[in-house]
């Protein structure tokens, strides 16, 4: 990703680049997203810009003098340090805290499916593990939450190797069916009477005390508080202000302890990727009878994966524990916690850090934006894993190497190369092609106008998907309609 030479040169250097310009767009998009409910659109439309043209000055600065076109990971470092105080708001800190805690089961996954190619969807279970494991100890044992949360961590991943072994014998399905075991299983273990009284069975556990900031933390941040209160609260009584500032104070500590420890984590993954555990990973996942023959112990590296997998979804766990301060049986169902992080780790891409990252971002920030633009809160519901489904096929097929690795592929692009291989690639169409965009767009445009603006995003969804296939399928019926009926004449050799 680093260019160098002639690649930007002169004023091009202070030009977004077609990746950098993706990214702004999104920061964009996203900004407007935290301001726009505040309901007044002056605020939201400065607010916004203020933050994209901070983003873009940074990147520029960093870019000119490193030569670098990496600048805006730095930037969004530097935005996440920054997000409690760009949020308006505890519910925003508390899901860009979710964020954190997911990217590190997604970096754990990514280590089995991304970079060993072994398919587990059993890390339901292993998170669910340490979070119940946490609350067990701390709610029966009194244990102090952090000694508690090492020991969590620590049983996961001995559990995580020992969910590897079947991996040594098994491979593709037959591995997924027996680790999504694992996923169904727990919950029904924690619901058993010989158990409940250490779960709470289907009532769960409770965290009764989080953990506080200390105490010059704490006044600095219930300080920086004073303008994240509400405005209906601002003439409130001293001690409902007080409330809301303390609020804030410990959103933000538990947000930083969160940041640390995922900054950590997604240095570890970035660096295991290159080190020779990393090519041993990617060797197995390549061609194992190969890796065999090169003297590489498969068999150690497959459970080794699973083990390291374990390590990163039991520290998720336990964070997510602390940070919502509640477990129970339906948080850790098959769904939640196994088939959609594979689903988003593949929108985001795989055997890459940043990919995680991404997909985190899409898990907890992508149904949220997708129900204030839908605008629909029943439908919204019954539809979101349908939705990621859609995603997940269009990620797919248009992007097989995910949101990450086109982002990447398309850093490689210099505008004039980008409109070159735009210009090729339109004028490479038939009429055809274009007749079946027309009609497809027109299908959308009326399905998201007649019935719900949700319903648009999936026939949208089918068009980025099949678009040629789909409506020039449509158009091509439609010519043929004359010929319908119409006597055809035997052709020598028919059968008479």
């Amino acid at each position: 990703m680093k260019m160098t030479g002639n690649y930007r040169q002169g004023i091009e250097r202070f030009i977004p680049s077609p990746a950098e310009a993706v990214v702004l767009a999104t920061l964009l998009f996203f900004t407007w997203y935290l301001y726009g409910g505040t309901g007044n659109d002056v605020f939201a439309g400065l607010s916004t810009f203020i933050v994209v043209a901070i983003a873009w000055v940074l990147g520029v600065a960093i870019r000119v003098a490193l030569n670098d076109m990496r600048w805006w990971l730095l930037v969004i470092a530097l935005l996440l340090v920054m997000a409690p105080w760009l949020a308006l708001n505890t519910f925003q800190i508390a899901v860009m805290t979710e964020v954190l805690v997911f990217s590190l089961l997604l970096h754990g996954l990514n280590v089995v499916t991304g970079l060993t190619g072994q398919m587990s969807l059993g890390h339901g279970a292993l998170v669910g593990l340490s979070a119940y494991a946490v609350a067990i100890l701390v709610d029966h044992w009194d244990w102090p939450l952090l000694p508690a949360m090492a020991a969590a961590v620590a049983l996961t991943f001995a559990f995580g190797f020992a969910l590897g072994i079947p991996a040594l014998r098994l491979a593709g399905p037959y591995l997924a069916i027996a680790t999504v075991a694992a996923a169904l299983v727990f919950p029904l273990v924690l619901k058993l009477d010989s158990v409940q009284d250490y779960t709470g069975g289907v009532q769960g556990l409770r965290l009764h005390k989080q953990p506080q900031p200390p105490g010059f933390i704490g006044g600095f941040l219930e300080n920086e508080s004073i303008a994240k209160i509400p405005e209906q609260k601002k003439f409130a009584p001293e001690e409902v202000q007080v409330k809301e500032r303390q609020k804030f104070a410990q959103a933000t500590y538990l947000y930083f302890l969160c940041f640390g420890v995922a900054a950590i984590g997604t240095f570890a993954a970035w660096n295991l990727q290159r080190s020779r555990f990393g090519r041993a990973f990617i060797a197995v996942r390549d061609a194992e009878v190969a890796a065999t023959s090169m003297g590489v112990n498969t068999a150690l590296y497959k459970v080794t994966a699973f083990g390291i997998s374990a390590l990163y979804a039991g520290i998720a766990g336990a964070l997510l524990y602390m940070v919502v301060a509640f477990v129970a049986p339906e948080s850790f169902d098959l769904f939640n916690l196994s088939i959609n992080p594979i689903a988003y780790l593949v929108i985001g891409g795989l055997a890459a850090p940043g990919g995680a990252m991404v997909g985190a971002f899409g898990y907890k920030w992508g149904p949220e934006v997708i129900k204030k633009i839908a605008r629909t809160d029943t439908d919204f519901d019954k539809l979101q894993g349908a939705l990621t489904g859609l995603m997940l096929i269009v990620v797919m097929t248009r992007m097989p190497q995910g949101v990450w690795g086109s982002l990447t592929r398309l850093n490689s692009f210099s505008w004039k190369a980008l409109i070159n291989e735009t210009k090729a690639w339109v004028l490479s169409r038939t009429i055809a092609y274009w007749l079946a965009i027309a009609l497809g767009v027109a299908v959308v445009i009326a399905i998201g106008a007649w019935f719900a603006p949700v319903w648009g995003v999936f026939a949208a969804g089918l068009l980025v998907v099949a678009p040629q296939d789909a409506w020039a399928g449509v158009f091509l019926w439609l010519r043929s309609l004359p010929a319908i009926g119409r006597r055809r004449a035997p052709a020598p050799g028919d059968a008479r």
